[in-house]
């Protein structure tokens, strides 16, 4: 009886892991994620790295439908003044252009192979309150999305994510 069990829950796993729909449902987000990259594309088709050719940061989704997102440029500059209240105009400037986090719920619809922010507020206030829907694709333990509309105003993105092992 508990042959027939575990054969039959390996089966399963194994349909599903070879399931491509399977891998684009809101489940399998779950979990913390790391940026590879983030590449905006200009009108005229120029791609730049938005956050440099290391970006930092986090992305969380929660199984409960909460995320919390944070990315930064590697080369983000200190702060002559150590207080990050009294920034020059050129620190000011460089932090605002080289980061952005925002958190909220997010939503899957795993026909379309969207994932949608509900972002409840970031650093990018123009977001705030706001459905940010983008298209996705999962490999492996890779998140790859588009943003049509990104924060810098210009072009398109696209950002790619690696999912962190858990450490213990």
């Amino acid at each position: 009886m508990m042959r027939t069990i575990v054969c039959a829950a390996a089966a399963v796993l194994l349909l599903s892991a070879s399931n491509p729909a399977a891998a684009q449902s809101a489940k399998s987000l779950v979990g913390s994620w790391a940026p590879v990259s983030s590449t905006s594309t200009d009108a005229a088709g120029k791609k730049t790295d938005t956050f440099g050719a290391s970006p930092r940061g986090m992305l969380v989704f929660t199984a409960d439908g909460r995320y919390s997102l944070i990315i930064t440029s590697a080369s983000l500059p200190k702060f002559a003044s150590n207080a990050r209240t009294k920034g020059t105009a050129a620190e000011n400037q460089s932090i605002v252009a080289g980061s952005i986090a925002h958190f909220g719920k997010y939503t899957v619809d795993e026909k379309e192979k969207t994932l949608t922010y509900h972002v409840q507020s970031a650093t990018f206030a123009n977001w705030n309150g706001q459905a940010q829907k983008r298209p996705f694709t999962m490999k492996g333990d890779q998140l790859v999305y588009k943003v049509a509309a990104p924060s810098t105003g210009v072009g398109t993105s696209e950002l790619v994510w690696k999912r962190l092992k858990p450490e213990l």
